[in-house]
């Protein structure tokens, strides 16, 4: 059976659309000869991949990498902050040092909770309502996968719906072919604990799988006046179930099922430290946070069904269901002053400054009606959709093709206020939250229903690889629609409808069979949401990509340049990343921008020989742009810079591996101070809070074999004990982790 990519959407012409002038040259480009004489070329891909074959200069016509399962397991981190920052291009950083709310920024796109990316397990969308709700509050497991892939350039027209930015793949634990499994057992700082177990099996034409990810820890910070942890525990069980034709069948076919439960408490807060607080503890939170507790889980479902109907056409169709909830008690008023401009009344010495200092210590009482007000983030998403693509090799002359065509539908429904339950207040007295009462809010649903389809054709004639693409969305919003919504709901009701053809080319150059020129071009877009009035326009930019690629044995390099031209940048305002004017709802249209910079990637082996191998891995990005026109509103104004966007980050990974089997590394890892708000660069603007702090961290990590089937490792993140300002929300300073150990085993059976 032959085995293809298999894009997470693409494009289809199941619906009419109007072409933009790109759309139609590359569309012209496209000749009916393109559907003549088959070939038997026929590559061997993997099906839930979105990268082919890194490694090969001429694979991929964009950025793309891959992260192993050998290179996860260098420092067995379960933070997809800390993975994800060996990939260039990639910016990441810390909201509670533990990395439960990932924060992912490709390409200084939207600095939200990673809503500019397109995050896909296994080949399909894994954000909780990709299209309805954009910020990924949920985010896929990292400690239970076995590879990661980071895509750029226009080959993300193939997935979606986000392609202004970039494409994170998470490819989870395979079916193995032969009876065994793993399992990894974990101790460190802060009574944490981690154990990921999998087994699984093939027998003739059934395959299985079955796997359990536990964590659970007390965080670092240290709660004033309570006995209550900071920490978090985790549960998740996932499995798999796999049917493969006989040999002799007359067509080979492939259908495997995916089920996923799981559930997570984390015991995390919205409320940072004014910054003199952090500059004397930074490990601290104030007592009236102590009662805030995310609670979220996930159950998820897919089949995938694979079809060969010859060796140069198979067809793949996935349907995948998911359901998450999420359930966040968090303080969202402090004496009568909302979250997001509590700190800054300390920090800039405001009017009432030594009485909120107070609260904040628990040395004073609450004087407003509202106290302490929390409130109950009670939502429900339900995600499901049915995504099918063919592909098909062929040649016409001296031209190789290989064709991918496909359409998906997807519809997201969000529910939120579910319990009824909106908010409740607490008096503070004497240092202690006394319950005072509880409002009730009326339930509201919203939906988004939407069309997707691609078509792209990988052309190889010589030393070129060409690859066009088209890319088409169909997307209906609503918003407040409950039945037993009330007046000012149904008043408030807004509806959307929007479509979006783009288009894009990529193109290789093989000057040897090291190296490798690329460039490429595409129209990017994102979807605003289901809170979108009629008229909404999604985000819109223009993407340009260029440079080198070179692979030798265990030597690469990657030297890429990007510019980024959002000719529609839309912000999505939240709790904890509020758009400017303080706006926490919707999302906000901010004129547009520009961001360019250079990325580079690296890996070798410096040296080799006398039983030791010493590699190396580098990831580094140089990042600027401003905002070329602001916003109609004039919340972003013309020159504003582009906020959570480091100007230098990079990661230089050094190794020693010894023939005998054990090794040591070492991850340097330093970011760049950046603005938190657009309007931090405008003259006479105070941006002494406005800004994070650079930061430089090492972390450690050795690992001996036991045996064949065991090993141990140690491992001491943040060596030097070094903590800084990465993040300023929902309200004061936030920072990373301090220095941590932990030590695990690993066996395999």
């Amino acid at each position: 059976m032959r085995k293809c990519k298999l894009p997470a959407d693409g494009y289809s012409f199941v619906r009419s659309f109007c072409l933009t002038p790109l759309a139609t040259a590359l569309l012209v480009a496209m000749s009916p000869s393109a559907f003549a004489d088959e070939s038997k070329k026929v590559k061997e891909l993997d099906s839930m991949s979105v990268i082919a074959n890194p490694e090969d200069p001429q694979s991929s016509t964009g950025s793309a990498y891959v992260l192993t399962e050998r290179e996860l397991e260098k420092f067995s981190s379960s933070n997809a902050n800390d993975v994800l920052r060996s990939v260039p291009g990639v910016y990441t950083r810390e909201e509670v040092g533990q990395g439960v709310f990932p924060r992912i920024s490709i390409r200084a796109a939207a600095s939200g909770r990673s809503d500019r990316i397109s995050v896909l397990e296994d080949g399909i969308p894994a954000a909780m309502a990709p299209y309805a709700n954009t910020s990924a509050y949920y985010f896929p497991n990292m400690g239970r996968m076995s590879s990661v892939e980071v895509l750029k350039g226009p080959e993300i027209l193939m997935h979606g719906p986000h392609t202004t930015s970039g494409v994170v793949n998470l490819i989870s634990t395979p079916i193995p072919e032969k009876a065994g499994g793993k399992l990894n057992a974990e101790y460190g700082s802060f009574g944490a604990l981690k154990l990921h177990a999998h087994y699984g099996a093939t027998e003739g034409q059934w395959g299985f799988l079955v796997e359990t990810y536990q964590a659970q820890g007390d965080g670092f910070h240290e709660i004033d006046r309570s006995d209550r942890s900071a920490g978090h525990d985790v549960e998740e069980y996932m499995g798999k179930l796999r049917w493969t034709s006989d040999a002799d069948a007359a067509y080979a076919q492939e259908l495997e099922l995916k089920l996923l439960y799981g559930v997570e408490v984390a015991n995390v807060s919205y409320l940072g430290l004014t910054d003199e607080d952090f500059k004397r503890d930074p490990n601290r939170r104030y007592g009236l946070s102590e009662l805030e507790q995310m609670d979220r889980g996930r159950k998820s479902a897919s089949l995938r069904h694979v079809f060969g109907f010859t060796d140069n056409t198979q067809l793949t169709t996935t349907a995948y269901w998911s359901d998450t909830y999420r359930y966040y008690d968090r303080i969202n008023q402090i004496n009568g002053v909302n979250l997001g401009g509590v700190t800054s009344i300390v920090n800039n010495g405001l009017a009432n400054a030594g009485l909120i200092q107070g609260v904040l210590d628990g040395t004073a009482d609450t004087t407003h009606a509202n106290h302490v007000r929390y409130q109950h983030g009670d939502q429900e998403y339900i995600s499901q959709g049915l995504q099918t693509q063919v592909d098909h090799w062929f040649t016409t002359g001296v031209l190789e093709h290989e064709l991918m065509v496909g359409v998906r539908w997807h519809e997201d429904t969000t529910k939120n206020q579910v319990k009824g339950r909106a908010s409740s207040v607490y008096r503070q007295i004497n240092g202690r939250l006394v319950y005072d009462r509880t409002t009730l809010g009326a339930p509201q649903q919203g939906e988004s229903e939407a069309w997707s389809g691609w078509i792209a054709d990988r052309i190889s004639v010589g030393k070129w690889t060409l690859l066009p693409i088209l890319r088409y969305e169909d997307i209906e919003s609503k918003a407040n629609i409950a039945s037993n919504a009330t007046p000012a709901q149904r008043a408030a009701r807004a509806t959307n409808s929007l479509t979006s053809t783009t288009a894009g080319l990529g193109v290789n150059y093989a000057l040897t069979e090291q190296w490798t020129l690329l460039a490429g071009v595409h129209e990017g877009f994102a979807p605003p949401g289901n809170g979108a009035s009629e008229g909404t326009e999604g985000e819109e930019s223009l993407n340009y990509e260029g440079g080198v690629r070179f692979r030798s044995g265990s030597f690469g390099v990657d030297a890429i340049g990007f510019l980024t031209d959002y000719q529609n940048a839309v912000r999505t305002c939240l709790v904890a990343n509020p758009c400017p004017g303080g706006i926490v709802e919707g999302s906000q249209q901010d004129g547009e921008k520009e961001v360019y910079g250079v990325e580079l990637g690296l890996f070798a082996d410096l040296y080799q020989g006398r039983g030791y191998t010493v590699p190396v891995r580098l990831a580094y990005t140089y990042t600027d742009g401003e905002y070329t026109r602001g916003s109609d509103t004039g919340a972003v104004l013309k020159g504003d810079v582009i906020d959570y966007t480091p100007k230098n980050i990079g990661q230089l990974q050094i190794g020693l591996e010894a023939d005998r089997g054990w090794s040591a590394y070492a991850a340097l890892n330093y970011s760049d101070e950046s603005y938190t708000s657009p309007i931090a660069g405008r003259s006479g603007v105070d941006d002494r809070f406005l800004k994070t702090d650079d930061l430089f961290t090492v972390n450690l990590v050795a690992t001996y074999p036991l045996t064949e089937q065991a090993d141990v490792y140690a491992r001491l993140d943040n060596v030097f004990d070094e903590q800084a300002i990465t993040h300023r929300g929902a309200d004061g300073a936030r920072g990373n982790a301090p220095r941590t150990a932990a030590v695990g085993v690993r066996l395999s059976f």
